[in-house]
């Protein structure tokens, strides 16, 4: 299996996870990925979510280009503001690297993942946790608005049907079984 594939695959199942529920596996899972040893790995899976997240974000403003003109709006629990300087280093560097995607620089997304990657864990599973709070939030989203999903993302028949979901291919098709 190649590391692209190998990425998705786990990418894929940490959003499942999350969108049914299950975030005592998500968090058991992320912090082993944010072991040092797995760094290339997260990597990896943190650029496969990020540049989903950015395509489905744009699909969101009906722009399926990246170039155009995309902000976040940050807030804490209680809706107020957050300013990203009060971020963490590897959050705020999290925050930075949808915003690269979105416009069309995936080297700057990188370079903000490496830094993310070089902080502290705590911090790192924060900024982890946010990107796949982002991922199915936009998936939601593209679904509820019938707008194609990244087909990597697309979870199998057997997942939708054990979960009480239903779902539909990038194409637009129901799935088979």
């Amino acid at each position: 299996m190649d590391y692209q594939t190998r990425a998705r695959g786990t990418a894929r199942q940490l959003v499942n996870l999350t969108r049914f529920g299950d975030l005592d596996t998500v968090s058991l899972m992320v912090r082993l990925l944010a072991d040092p040893g797995q760094r290339p790995q997260l990597r990896r899976v943190l650029a496969e979510l990020l540049c989903a997240s950015a395509a489905m974000v744009l699909r969101q403003v009906g722009d399926d280009e990246p170039g155009g003109a995309i902000m976040l709006d940050l807030r804490k629990v209680d809706g107020s503001t957050v300013d990203i300087d009060q971020l963490r280093p590897e959050v705020r560097a999290m925050v930075r690297a949808l915003l690269a995607e979105a416009h069309g620089h995936p080297e700057d997304s990188e370079a903000q993942i490496a830094l993310a990657l070089a902080g502290k864990p705590t911090g790192l599973t924060e900024g982890i946790t946010m990107v796949l709070m982002w991922t199915v939030s936009a998936l939601r989203w593209c679904e509820s608005h019938a707008e194609p999903t990244p087909g990597w993302l697309d979870t199998t028949a057997y997942e939708r049907r054990s979960h009480g979901r239903a779902g539909s291919h990038q194409d637009g098709s129901a799935p088979h079984g």
